[in-house]
């Protein structure tokens, strides 16, 4: 038999093998309770407890010693930046499901919504935009003496 023959036949009986059975996910499975073996897994792994323990008024630098008590060796300035990193990746997550929420809050007809005004509030009369209105208002109202750092009265005179 030449090799490209081996080659062929070894490739039949592996795509044979795989359509006729399904996929054993027993040992992935089983790994879920196994320890990571990264640091940054196995803070992931413990981001639950963690979390816990800060919403219940915990220090970091007590959850960072009980860490190092319990086997995760790991510096103080690593373990605040992951607790940062997964904060944000929580905030990621939850961030389209508050939109969601927020786009379905009950708002009255008669009423129109805060952007919605706003944005009505930024247009002249004709339907062009002012982007400068606040900065109007603002030396509008001035009282007193306030430093004016770009002068517009007495430069062209």
């Amino acid at each position: 038999m030449s090799r490209t023959s081996f080659l062929v036949a070894y490739r039949v009986e592996a795509l044979i093998s795989n359509v006729s059975q399904h996929l054993d996910l027993n040992r992935l499975r089983a790994r879920v309770l196994e320890k990571p073996l990264s640091k940054a897994g196995q803070l992931r792994q413990a981001w639950p407890e963690i979390k816990y323990l800060l919403a219940a008024g915990h220090s970091l630098k007590d959850i960072w010693a009980g860490l190092n008590e319990s086997g995760l060796e790991i510096g103080y300035a690593r373990l605040s930046h992951h607790v940062s990193q997964l904060r944000l990746r929580d905030q990621a997550v939850q961030a389209p499901i508050q939109d969601l929420l927020r786009g379905l809050a009950y708002v009255p007809a008669e009423q129109p919504r805060r952007d919605q005004s706003e944005t009505q509030d930024r247009t002249f009369q004709n339907g062009t935009s002012d982007p400068l209105r606040n900065l109007r208002e603002q030396r509008a109202r001035k009282s007193g003496f306030e430093y004016d750092p770009f002068p517009t009265k007495g430069l062209t005179e």
